[in-house]
């Protein structure tokens, strides 16, 4: 075991020849001190290295293994019974006895009168379209529903007045009982002109407060003097006074007459 170790060392320094050197008395020396003591020498054992211990287990235990789920099991499903094809089906058309005499059929209703037609509707005439409105004017313009006529008596002009007006050619004033201020009311004046354009007549009546208007036409240049006339007419009227004036297309002449104004009194 001496040598052994000797020879691991030396082969651990890899010194070959100083392991030789070691060896060879060492050898020498053992072998004397055998023959000549005649002892045997002891082996020395060589100690053993001290073990690891060896790591504990701890023991766990084992899960108990699971049940087993039972799978479904495919039922069969039961095919269809066969249909015997050698059985006859029974027939389906059942013969109709040709020696039944059918019913006959009713005759039909005579057919009724149709109703009268509906009795058609009078036709309303439509009403007539309102007449666009003129320029205003302080003349105002004769109506159509008939009027009784001029109280008769005499009438005479109480007073004139002449006014300028742009756009309208007229008359107007009013007629009262003579010193009074009582309105006469349905009284007839009547206007002529000179020329063939404005001969007229026109005609305007007074109403319950006694006031008339007539309008003449609208100021245009073939009106430029023109001469009007104006009286009181009717069954058993006397027109002591006739109105006379001359018409000027010049509005804004002062002198100028559009518009003549000419009240009356009635005696």
């Amino acid at each position: 075991m001496f040598l052994k170790r000797l020879l691991r060392i030396a082969s651990g320094i890899d010194l070959h020849r100083n392991v030789q050197r070691l060896v060879v008395p060492c050898l020498l020396v053992a072998a004397t001190l055998a023959c000549v003591t005649n002892t045997p020498v002891a082996q020395r054992s060589t100690p053993r290295p001290t073990r690891t211990p060896l790591p504990t287990f701890t023991i766990t235990p084992i899960p108990p293994t699971a049940t087993p789920v039972p799978t479904d099991t495919a039922t069969p499903i039961p095919t269809a019974t066969p249909i015997p094809t050698d059985t006859p089906l029974p027939p389906t058309d059942t013969p109709v006895p040709t020696d039944t005499p059918l019913p006959t059929q009713p005759p039909p209703p005579p057919p009724t009168q149709p109703p009268p037609p509906p009795p058609t509707a009078t036709p309303v005439p439509a009403p007539a379209p309102a007449p666009a409105p003129a320029d205003t004017s302080p003349v105002a313009t004769p109506t159509n529903t008939p009027e009784p006529g001029t109280p008769p008596g005499r009438y005479e002009i109480a007073s004139t007045d002449e006014e300028n007006d742009c756009a309208n050619v007229g008359i107007r004033g009013e007629v009262r009982e003579k010193d009074t201020d009582n309105p006469v009311q349905y009284v007839t004046i009547e206007v002529k002109g000179d020329e063939d354009k404005y001969k007229g007549p026109y005609i305007g009546k007074t109403d319950k407060d006694g006031k008339y208007g007539i309008f003449i036409g609208a100021l245009e240049d073939d009106i430029d003097e023109v001469e009007f006339e104006a009286k009181v007419v009717g069954a058993g009227v006397d027109s002591e006074d006739t109105a006379k004036w001359v018409v000027s297309d010049n509005c804004k002449d002062a002198d100028g007459i559009q518009v003549y104004e000419v009240n009356w009194d009635k005696k």
